[in-house]
């Protein structure tokens, strides 16, 4: 159990916390966010891109890749 002057000082701590990092404190109050499926689904086609590059299967590396600029498009990266 912490005492009283322990307890001001954490409410203290804490205070200065979320004014210095905000976005910070905002994420450690929602908790940890997991990967969009987006960026997921732009992973799993380039790494399949990569893997059939190697094996030399040319076209379906060049439709992966295709996939890979669609799924990016669709989240709406862009290129600046």
């Amino acid at each position: 159990m912490l005492s009283e002057s322990e307890r001001r000082s954490l409410a203290e701590i804490e205070h200065q916390f979320r004014l210095d990092d905000p976005l910070l404190d905002g994420r450690l109050a929602t908790g940890r966010a997991g990967p969009k499926p987006t960026t997921v689904l732009a992973v799993l086609f380039a790494a399949i891109g990569t893997f059939l590059l190697a094996m030399g299967v040319l076209g379906a590396a060049i439709g992966c890749f295709g996939m890979v600029s669609v799924v990016l498009l669709l989240r709406g990266t862009t290129w600046r």
